[in-house]
């Protein structure tokens, strides 16, 4: 098998999204694959433990997608649904092949490989730990919709050149400022559209490099699109946001 690219990510909804829309959408096929994916891997490996069984059984994979041809609406590509459990090294990943909407993805085999020395898990685990802040701090703010996209859907990376102490309840002091200042600032943003209108919900901070290793966190909100683009260093992310569009 080719090597794995970061190319393509998602955090999967479990099937309570799916009740909020009328239609079958790609997020409902996705939703039917993980479901298929988690059932196929349980079988094929009783001897996973038990505690391990329970973390595929009630949370959210993610997904590892290399095309194979054609383009990302038309191809094919090789897609894993993978879990990463606990104090375990080894990520378990179902394989498939099918169009990146997944209606006809089936699973073909389980994988095990570990991406604990990766560039790809400190995003991994940090996109987890931005989207649960997140829904945390703006739920009242933001429709269903938006809520959802946040939940179910990996982030795009920017750098950026945001205040650190941009939050109003932020209480940096002057030294502590100009220390965290050294280091490169980048954003995880979640595109949102509410009411007609682009606006972002974005987890900011500072890490040691583009990879987010130490990434500290200082500050986060929801931009217009106007100032979310005045405050990123270039217009294309670091690492491209996947999983539905907003």
């Amino acid at each position: 098998m080719k090597k794995w690219n970061l190319l393509l990510l998602i955090l999967i909804a479990l099937s309570t999204v799916l009740s909020l829309s009328g239609c079958r959408s790609d997020g409902y096929y996705q939703d039917q694959a993980v479901v298929s994916a988690r059932k196929y891997l349980l079988a094929e490996n009783p001897a996973i433990p038990l505690m391990e069984q329970e973390y595929i059984k009630f949370n959210r994979p993610f997904m590892l997608v290399e095309p194979i041809s054609g383009s990302n609406t038309t191809g094919r590509a090789q897609i894993c649904i993978c879990w990463m459990t606990p104090g375990n090294p080894e990520v378990y990943m179902v394989y498939g092949v099918s169009t990146l909407s997944m209606i006809d993805w089936t699973p073909q085999r389980v994988i095990s490989r570990s991406f604990r020395k990766s560039s790809q898990y400190d995003y991994l685990q940090l996109a987890g730990k931005a989207s649960g802040e997140l829904i945390q701090m703006q739920f009242g703010v933001l429709s269903i919709a938006s809520v959802n996209h946040i939940r179910f859907t990996l982030p795009g990376v920017w750098k950026c050149k945001f205040a650190l102490n941009s939050n109003p309840d932020s209480k940096l002091s002057a030294a502590e400022l100009a220390k965290a200042e050294k280091l490169p600032r980048y954003v995880l943003a979640w595109k949102l559209v509410e009411n007609g209108e682009v606006f972002y919900s974005v987890y900011g901070g500072t890490a040691k490099d583009d990879t987010l290793k130490d990434f500290k966190y200082y500050f986060s909100g929801i931009y217009s699109e106007a100032n979310f683009r005045a405050g990123v260093l270039e217009s294309k992310p670091l690492i491209a946001p996947f999983g539905g569009a907003r």
